[in-house]
């Protein structure tokens, strides 16, 4: 569910607890920074063998990239403090220097992104819109949560 966060990370570089770790930190952040519930945040670790990253037209294999699709309006402090907190999460998780975590937020109208069937909410209009869907999905949603934690809008 949004908002989506993709690491991009060099092939064999974290393992799969790691991975986990990165993952629970992006969602606890997420959730911390914004008030949004952390059922909503989808994170996606992409490593692959296959993928080349250059920087300058020089191969780098030396960087993390995290890109985050979030929804728009969330003030600069509040997106510049979740980028930071990431920031310093994956680095200490990954153990790979600060300035190779990159981190960069994009932000989407809710307007412009539909999940499980509904056009996504504003900012602080979660809980009206959870109560809006059908009672099997709240269901759903909320088992994703209570998996790792009390389940909290």
């Amino acid at each position: 569910m949004m908002p989506t966060y993709v690491c991009s990370v060099p092939p064999k570089s974290l393992s799969d607890d790691q991975k986990d770790q990165i993952a629970a930190a992006i969602g606890r952040r997420h959730s911390e920074a914004t008030g949004a519930p952390r059922f909503f945040v989808q994170v996606v670790i992409q490593e692959s063998d296959t993928t080349r990253r250059y920087l300058g037209g020089e191969l780098s294999g030396a960087h993390i990239w995290v890109r985050g699709d979030i929804r728009a309006g969330r003030s600069e402090s509040v997106r510049s403090a979740l980028m930071l907190a990431i920031m310093k999460d994956v680095s200490a998780i990954a153990a790979f220097p600060e300035a190779a975590i990159w981190v960069y937020l994009c932000n989407l109208e809710p307007t412009d992104m539909v999940e499980f069937g509904h056009v996504l909410p504003v900012p602080g209009d979660e809980q009206a819109w959870f109560e809006g869907l059908p009672p099997d999905l709240q269901t759903y949603l909320a088992g994703l949560s209570a998996k790792r934690e009390t389940f909290q809008l």
